[in-house]
């Protein structure tokens, strides 16, 4: 009895040290990331953010390394494994604070390929994502900043939506 008492704690020990060990690993991808894109090198940022995925997918920066490689993939002019990459994190963070410039980003792929009819329904997808009740405000605003550095917002409107990226329009939507 005594045995298995012993034994039971050295296993209970062994899971928490390696789920400390896998958290610790992920925080240190992505600090890592963040300091490759902070030095101008998004493609180590990028091969950063896809470690930290496939090794940790459960850790709490695994939401940002996979807008980070989508948005990536999109920069890169990667338009087919950008479309991928964040249809997944659509799938995978339906409720993560990028949703809504992966949206934007998933817009621009059907605008460059001339796919008006995705391009609609992608627009009204943002448009009803985040609409709040503006009675008392004239905007609500959003605002997320990428591991690989590049700051977003949205700005919705009673009658648009704006999206930025490092407060320039990248996108308007009348509706």
């Amino acid at each position: 009895m005594k045995i298995n008492k012993t034994l039971s704690s050295l296993f209970l020990f062994i899971i928490l040290f390696s789920h400390r060990g896998f958290a610790q690993e992920a925080r240190q991808l992505y600090s890592a990331a963040v300091q490759e894109a902070e030095s101008g090198n998004r493609d180590f940022a990028f091969m950063r953010c896809r470690e930290l995925l496939e090794n940790n997918p459960d850790s709490k920066h695994a939401s940002d390394a996979a807008f980070a490689i989508g948005e990536y993939y999109f920069i890169t002019a990667n338009y087919e494994n950008a479309a991928e990459a964040l249809s997944n994190f659509i799938n995978d963070y339906p409720d993560s604070k990028g949703l809504p410039f992966v949206l934007m980003y998933l817009l621009k792929v059907p605008q460059i390929h001339k796919n008006e009819s995705l391009v609609e329904k992608l627009k009204n997808q943002i448009i009803s994502l985040k609409r709040l009740s503006l009675l008392f405000q004239e905007s609500k605003g959003y605002a997320y900043t990428s591991p690989l550095g590049i700051k977003y917002r949205m700005m919705y409107y009673i009658d648009k939506v704006e999206l930025y990226v490092d407060d320039k329009l990248f996108e308007n939507i009348t509706y």
